[in-house]
């Protein structure tokens, strides 16, 4: 009894002492000046993706990376039931980045796909597929510092 207890307070120790926090919080690890020139495209796609950019950016760091971005998002009907009615959808976003650094400039393109079938609620659904945007957005944004952080 007296080595459960024992053993159940050095756990409990152990992991209070875990001092955990993210990697880029609030930009103080990160080495990347990022600074959004223009987005165009998806308002509520690019809003996201700037959103996360500006909170682990680093204005400090002297290397300056220029961002254009320009989003789509498609919502498409995959299949139908016998009477006609969507019963499958796809919703795509496509961002196409403009990175320049110094003299160099580079594009290139993330693709973000998502697939689901239709909810009886239509309020539910409305609301179910705002929150894939945002998590698609989310996804494009990470894609895209990981990307900018392995140029580096």
């Amino acid at each position: 009894m007296f080595k459960k207890i024992l053993l159940h307070l050095l756990f409990l120790i152990i992991v209070t002492n875990c001092d955990y926090s993210p990697v880029y919080l609030n930009g103080e690890n990160s080495k990347l000046n990022i600074n959004i020139i223009n987005f165009d495209g998806d308002n509520e796609i690019n809003e996201i993706i700037v959103k996360e950019i500006n909170q682990i950016a680093n204005n400090n760091y002297s290397k300056k990376i220029d961002v254009k971005i320009n989003t789509n998002f498609v919502k498409t009907i995959l299949a139908k039931n016998a009477e006609g009615t969507p019963t499958d959808f796809e919703l795509k976003a496509t961002s196409n980045f403009k990175i320049t650094r110094s003299d160099k400039e580079q594009n290139f393109t993330i693709e973000e796909k998502f697939n689901y079938k239709k909810m009886t609620n239509n309020y539910e659904q409305s609301n179910y597929e705002k929150a894939i945007k945002m998590n698609i957005a989310s996804s494009i944004t990470r894609k895209l510092i990981l990307r900018l952080t392995i140029a580096e």
